[in-house]
């Protein structure tokens, strides 16, 4: 996790830039993202629908959410775009957003586990941004 919050620039260039794209992995029913469940799906990841996030849209305000609230990686996925932004909704779950996908600037998001140790150190982090 970065230290420092995204500044005022990188929200700009963020806000114009990047964009949602879900994840068949991530999710029980995917209808409302457009996409298709996958053949093979993997017992290991977090489904969306199980945090109760079934419509784009709302995916869609979580990822603007994240850039506002500013708390990144301090890694990049690509020039200019955090490999995850994290944001924390208004039930108190922690969500991830991973860059990469189709296009650039694309992130796909999931929930974090509120047994992982990195839900607790993203709570934290969300309090201490004032978001």
């Amino acid at each position: 996790m970065r230290p420092a919050p995204l500044g005022g620039e990188e929200r700009a260039f963020l806000r114009q830039h990047a964009t949602y794209e879900g994840s068949a992995l991530h999710k029980r029913s995917p209808g409302d993202f457009g996409l298709t469940p996958p053949a093979a799906p993997r017992l290991d990841k977090t489904l969306c629908d199980e945090a109760k996030i079934t419509r784009r849209a709302v995916a869609d305000d979580l990822l603007a959410r994240a850039i506002e609230g500013g708390l990144v990686s301090a890694g990049e996925g690509a020039p200019r775009f955090p490999k995850q932004l994290w944001v924390v909704d208004e039930h108190g779950q922690v969500f991830e957003a991973m860059y990469g996908g189709a296009t650039e600037g694309a992130y796909h998001g999931y929930p974090i586990r509120r047994s992982d140790p990195f839900f607790a150190e993203v709570t934290r982090a969300w309090g201490r941004r004032d978001v």
